[in-house]
């Protein structure tokens, strides 16, 4: 067998194996996850997920970074010629359409409450915005407003904190309520960022 073909294999099983993850965290949650659950669902040896991933912590590290990298990229807008204001619009439009693509994997593990999970998911307490990228770039749009002139003083990182809190209750509501329609949702999105940005301003 050729070594691109070894790869090709090898990147194809790594794959299943965190496919195979993210269907049982999001039927059952977190603490369902197990390497022998997922031997169990591949027919494999504990052995061949072992080569892959050091432990089932490894496996959900790569779950939830892979999830927060995809959040990530929605919420950098390309065009910095838009006016901060239109930015943040952006940003936060992007992040609730994301989630909304994977509604019930996102779901099942912001709302997990397992400590090896809250370690990667928690935003509200101090400091969290150092820890989190996505967060620290809402407060430093922010910090930029108020330097401009264009958002009221406060404290740009709680206030991104808050932001993101409100933000992820209609998100949350989103994935529940699948049959809400699409022109809907968007009315929805728009007047909380409406809302959002007036609170924001001076």
């Amino acid at each position: 067998m050729s070594r691109a073909r070894q790869q090709q294999q090898s990147a194809e099983v790594r794959a299943r194996i965190l496919d195979i993850a993210k269907r049982i965290i999001t039927d059952e949650g977190a603490e369902a996850l197990s390497i022998r659950r997922i031997t169990k669902e591949m027919g494999y040896s504990a052995g061949i997920v072992y080569h892959y991933f050091e432990s089932k912590e490894q496996i959900l590290f790569c779950i939830l970074r892979e999830g927060y990298d995809e959040i990530l990229s929605s919420i950098r807008h390309p065009d910095e010629s838009l006016p901060l204001e239109e930015a943040i619009r952006v940003s936060l439009a992007n992040y609730v359409e994301c989630v909304l693509k994977k509604p019930f994997s996102y779901k099942a593990l912001m709302l997990d409450a397992s400590p090896q999970v809250l370690e990667f998911t928690s935003v509200l307490g101090e400091g969290c915005c150092e820890k989190r990228p996505a967060l620290m770039a809402l407060a430093s749009a922010i910090e930029t407003g108020i330097s401009e002139g264009l958002f009221a003083p406060c404290d740009a990182r709680l206030t991104a904190q808050a932001i993101w809190g409100a933000a992820f209750g209609l998100v949350m509501r989103l994935a529940v309520e699948q049959d809400v329609s699409p022109g809907q949702r968007e009315k929805l999105i728009e007047r909380q960022i409406e809302i959002i940005l007036k609170g924001l301003s001076i």
